[in-house]
């Protein structure tokens, strides 16, 4: 008989509104702004938090050149601009 790892949920979301966010280096406001586009999708993480919100998500786009590649954002934030799929 075959034994399986237990199945991890994955969240997965899809920019829905879209979102301007400040950029950070090293925890401190690096001075530049970006916006997370609609449509484009994110995958929650909550074991990689940086500390700095609640909610991790990561960029699934997979596009070498994504300025964003993780958000971290309050629930707040992740209710008004994102949908999950």
């Amino acid at each position: 008989m075959i034994q399986h790892e237990p199945y991890e949920e994955v969240s997965m979301y899809i920019c829905n509104t879209p979102l301007v966010i400040n950029i950070l280096d090293n925890n401190t406001l690096a001075g530049k702004e970006a916006v997370v586009i609609a449509g484009s999708k994110w995958r929650r993480d909550d074991k990689q938090k940086r500390g700095l919100s609640t909610v991790h998500l990561l960029n699934l786009s997979g596009k070498v050149n994504e300025e964003i590649l993780w958000l971290e954002i309050e629930e707040q934030v992740l209710e008004k601009h994102f949908l999950r799929i």
